[in-house]
C-alpha cells in the first residue's frame, strides 16, 4: 500500500514541521532578548542625557560658573555621551522616535527646574 518514498517523505515533512516549531521558539526567544536590550539601552542613553542637561544648568548657575571640577566633570559627560550617542542607531530600532523622547524628556527638566527655581524666590 504504501511504498518506501511516501514514508521517507513522511518522515522528512514531520521532521521538518519539528525543527521548524523549535526554531520559531528559539527565534522568539532570542527576538525578545535584543527587545529588551534595546528598551534598557533607549532607557540608559534618556538617563545620560537627563545628566547632561541637569550638570549643565548646574554649571551655568552663578554658584558654580568657573568650577574647573566641575567644568572637567561635565566635558567627561559629554564625551561619554558623544561616544555611547554612536551605539543609538543601533538600539533605536524598538523606538524610532528616541530623539523625540529625549527632547521632551529634556523640556520637562527644564520646566521641573524653572518650577524649582521659582518656588525658591
Amino acid at each position: 500500500m504504501f511504498d518506501n518514498i511516501t514514508i521517507i517523505l513522511g518522515v522528512v515533512c514531520l521532521l521538518s514541521l519539528i525543527a521548524n516549531v523549535i526554531f520559531i521558539i528559539y527565534m522568539r526567544q532570542v527576538l525578545m532578548q535584543v527587545f529588551n536590550a534595546a528598551e534598557e539601552a533607549s532607557v540608559i542613553f534618556t538617563r545620560l542625557d537627563a545628566f547632561r542637561e541637569h550638570l549643565d544648568k548646574i554649571y551655568e548657575t552663578p554658584t558654580f560658573y568657573g568650577d574647573e571640577t566641575l567644568n572637567a566633570l561635565l566635558k567627561h559627560v559629554k564625551e561619554t555621551s558623544d561616544f555611547i550617542a554612536q551605539y543609538e542607531n543601533v538600539y533605536s530600532f524598538t523606538q524610532p522616535d528616541l530623539l523625540e523622547q529625549l527632547e521632551a524628556a529634556s523640556m520637562e527638566a527644564q520646566i521641573e527646574d524653572e518650577e524649582e527655581a521659582q518656588e525658591k524666590e
